[in-house]
């Protein structure tokens, strides 16, 4: 069974998404940056509107809903569908005002909620992350006294310090480690082509994401289901897919489609 889904804002009723899917789809929170940021910014849920027998009844449905929604100013984390302006343009100087008077972090319960999932009221990884931080790093033999010092001066997110730091080299293939642990071995690929593993941009439903990764979370899979999806020339949940500036070896034809496990729940 497919079926066609909705997000919304709980407190107004309006819809910022709308797909199709089967299974537990509809309750996957990973779809793009505009809907990622929605769903920060206000308390959302989803529902399933109706259910078909073929995917492709579900996907026509689908298309003519997020149309129907976009006419009158919603749907707006829909990226597709010529649909323009997203977010931004949704967010009006009245949406602002509205929020901020009704904004839900002046609800003690929200605000209650918001706390209790904080994972840095856990003592023990706030305690844990903490000495992360703080904890010198030696990046290609240059020593910094903490993680963010490091990102700092380098230019980069102090999440990135911790991955190199982890992984033991940086993206230039130099040696990184915290101080008083030992240098892990750096992979002889990264020594002698650090940039060899430069992520490939990827086109899907004729819109382009940076990384697979990227790719795979607008569309709710692994990234590994992606790639199989591409190498094989077939359609990944229903969506065209392919590397940029890749030239397909035949037409896709295929009514095939690799499914893949959703990246969420």
């Amino acid at each position: 069974m497919f079926y066609v889904y909705e997000w919304f804002i709980k407190e107004t009723n309006e819809v910022i998404y709308v797909g199709k899917g089967c299974g537990r789809r509809y309750k996957v929170t990973k779809h793009n940056k505009f809907f990622n940021d929605m769903i920060k910014r206000f308390e959302c849920d989803s529902r399933i509107i109706k259910e078909f027998a073929t995917e492709k009844d579900a996907f026509d449905y689908e298309y003519e809903r997020v149309k129907e929604l976009k006419a009158v100013g919603q749907c707006v984390c829909n990226i597709y569908d010529g649909g323009s302006g997203g977010v931004v343009a949704w967010w009006t100087e009245e949406r602002k005002q509205w929020y901020s008077e009704h904004n839900a972090m002046k609800s003690q319960s929200q605000r209650d909620r918001m706390s209790e999932q904080n994972p840095m009221k856990n003592e023990n990884i706030a305690k844990k992350v903490g000495q992360k931080h703080r904890k010198p790093v030696i990046i290609n033999g240059k020593r910094y006294e903490g993680v963010t010092f490091a990102a700092k001066e380098l230019n980069v997110a102090d999440q990135t310090i911790v991955a190199w730091c982890r992984q033991g080299y940086d993206g230039n293939g130099n040696p990184c480690r915290y101080e008083g642990e030992e240098q892990k071995e750096i992979p002889l690929i990264k020594k002698l082509h650090p940039k060899a593993t430069t992520p490939k941009p990827v086109i899907i439903d004729g819109i382009r994401f940076e990384t697979v990764k990227d790719g795979a979370n607008y569309i709710g899979i692994d990234a590994s289901a992606l790639i199989r999806a591409i190498k094989s020339n077939k359609l990944c949940r229903g969506h065209n897919c392919k590397y940029d500036n890749q030239q397909p070896s035949h037409t896709n034809t295929d009514k095939s489609s690799v499914e893949g496990s959703t990246t969420n729940g």
